[in-house]
């Protein structure tokens, strides 16, 4: 079998298939580094997009990866949001930067004993659109099978497809920002092997360049990837804050993104 054909089917998933959904975000305890804590704001557009409610029927698991942090009680304020219990807490045992930290979670990936369709890797400082999950598994459904992986946030150019409204393409070396990255879980084990790379190591590369470059170097015929048209999710626009200090520089963010109190209603007029 050839693997890219197992990540690049270019089939399009009936719309009544159930999938399963896995959100990780790698996290930190951001005031322990002299930094702003915005996860809480995160989960509060979660909730306001519709995620934690009743009526909400996708399936989905949020696994946050704690960092190791000293105190993780920053994390206590998930409880009233965990009504399904699917929201499970990784924690390390010693502490982790963002390299190491993301690295378990591929790892964690890749050992996973539960199946699940796709991963919808996220940072811990974002916002979402209005019923995103509903929109996230329109799109995931019609587009994430043609492309190696695929984004929700793109702060990077994109190109019109002719006769698509929703879906755009973009340079895969281009691609930067994990603040929506989907893919198949399976993914985990081609990623894994080139994450301390000696040209990553030397030149301080960032998680998404890794997973960027590692996946480079095991599919070199990937050179493009499906990226959403409007963006679903925003960076909150306030520098790299495990680096950053109180007064933060900005960051990566995209201009496309639809807003929170907006739906892009891809079930409506998805092309």
């Amino acid at each position: 079998m050839n693997y890219m054909d197992f990540f690049i089917s270019k089939n399009v998933i009936p719309n009544d298939y159930k999938l399963k959904y896995l959100i990780t975000i790698p996290c930190v305890n951001r005031k322990e580094r002299n930094a702003i804590n915005v996860i809480e704001r995160t989960f509060e557009s979660f909730d306001k997009s519709g995620m934690f409610s009743e009526n909400n029927d996708i399936d989905y698991t949020i696994l946050l990866f704690e960092s190791g942090s000293k105190d993780t009680s920053y994390l206590n304020f998930i409880d009233k949001y965990n009504v399904k219990n699917n929201i499970h807490i990784i924690k390390s045992e010693v502490p982790l930067d963002g390299n190491s930290n993301t690295l378990k979670m591929f790892y964690y990936l890749n050992k996973l004993t539960v199946k699940y369709d796709f991963v919808l890797w996220m940072d811990d400082d974002v916002f979402v659109c209005n019923n995103f999950l509903q929109n996230a598994d329109i799109w995931i459904k019609k587009y994430a099978n043609f492309s190696l992986f695929s984004s929700l946030y793109v702060p990077y150019n994109s190109f019109i497809i002719k006769g698509k409204k929703h879906v755009h393409l973009a340079n895969l070396p281009a691609f930067y920002g994990t603040c929506c990255t989907v893919f198949k879980p399976q993914l985990s084990k081609y990623v894994i092997p080139k994450w301390y790379n000696q040209h990553f190591q030397k030149f301080n590369y960032n998680p998404d360049t890794r997973f960027r470059d590692g996946l480079r170097q095991s599919f070199p015929r990937a050179k493009y990837i499906c990226v959403s048209y409007p963006s679903l999710v925003q960076h909150m626009n306030i520098g790299s804050a495990i680096k950053q200090k109180t007064i933060v520089s900005k960051g990566h963010f995209t201009k496309t993104f639809i807003g929170e109190d907006n739906d892009p209603m891809f079930n409506v007029n998805l092309n």
